[in-house]
């Protein structure tokens, strides 16, 4: 080959070392947690100032470096524990309830033509409805309980699962069907297995993760009026002038919420672990 040829030829660029490449995403994650810091600890730093000079109503803005008391506080009391263990009790039994039948509903009304004209008017009637509209029934046909916490919980997280999934179903690759049928899965229940569900797992688990979150909200909703809970003493805490109180609840939440949401992340990287 002459020299010409050779100078014509694109350059290729050489691979870069595994100990560079791991020394990048180093300095990224250095970057972002520096940064996260920052970030919270200028919120703090403003947080002090408008309870110095002032910025809110008095007494209804708590200073921030009173929190560490107020928790202590709520532990001695024998609030706290009750309150979160109640809370996380009827918060899974509607994040699972709510889970199941909205992938089942929505899977079914995708993949099955006449049942999704049989429920397609319905769906439009019932969607709007806000889930906290159904604590009034959930309190006549419940009482204040668990179960009635846990109904109010399963209806708001039944319709992100169930769109999440009827919208996935609907994007699936006609030909996956006709590659199945070439291979003897013919019958609804082997394509929903072998097409239908590995197809749809992102966008259906996506649909879980905002069901998740979907749930924390109105969970704590349902609990501002009565349901036993953190939300309930949130209430309580309130009514007193205990804002302080009040955040504590609030961070406690954000922090199992934080939880909840990071170990759904690493059960949906396994998951999907089939993904380039």
């Amino acid at each position: 080959m002459s020299v010409a040829k050779q100078a014509s030829l694109p350059a290729t660029a050489a691979p870069a070392p595994a100990g560079a490449l791991v020394d990048a995403l180093w300095r990224r994650g250095l970057e972002r947690v520096v940064y996260g810091l920052a970030g919270l600890a200028l919120f703090i730093v403003v947080w002090r100032l408008a309870y110095v000079y002032g910025w809110a109503p008095r007494g209804t803005l708590p200073d921030p470096l009173s929190l560490p008391s107020a928790l202590f506080q709520e532990i001695e009391a024998g609030r706290l524990w009750p309150a979160a263990q109640s809370s996380l009790v009827h918060y899974f039994w509607g994040l699972g309830l709510g889970t199941v039948l909205g992938i089942a509903f929505g899977l079914a009304a995708a993949t099955i033509h006449r049942f999704d004209l049989l429920q397609a008017y319905l769906v439009r009637l019932l969607r709007p409805i806000p889930p906290l509209a159904w604590v009034v029934f959930a309190i006549a046909w419940f009482k204040v309980s668990h179960t009635g916490a846990a109904f109010v919980i399963a209806i708001g997280v039944f319709w992100l699962n169930y769109f999440a999934t009827y919208s996935a179903v609907r994007s699936v690759d006609p030909r996956y069907y006709e590659l199945a049928a070439a291979f003897g899965h013919n019958s609804y229940f082997s394509r929903a297995w072998t097409v239908v569900l590995p197809a749809i797992s992102p966008g259906l688990l996506s649909g879980v993760r905002a069901g998740i979150g979907q749930a924390w909200m109105t969970l704590i909703a349902a609990e501002l009026l009565g349901v036993p809970g953190m939300g309930q003493e949130m209430n309580a805490a309130a009514g007193v002038g205990a804002y302080d109180a009040v955040v504590v609840y609030m961070l406690i939440i954000s922090v199992v919420y934080t939880l909840c949401d990071m170990l759904f992340l690493t059960f949906n990287k396994w998951v999907l672990q089939w993904q380039p």
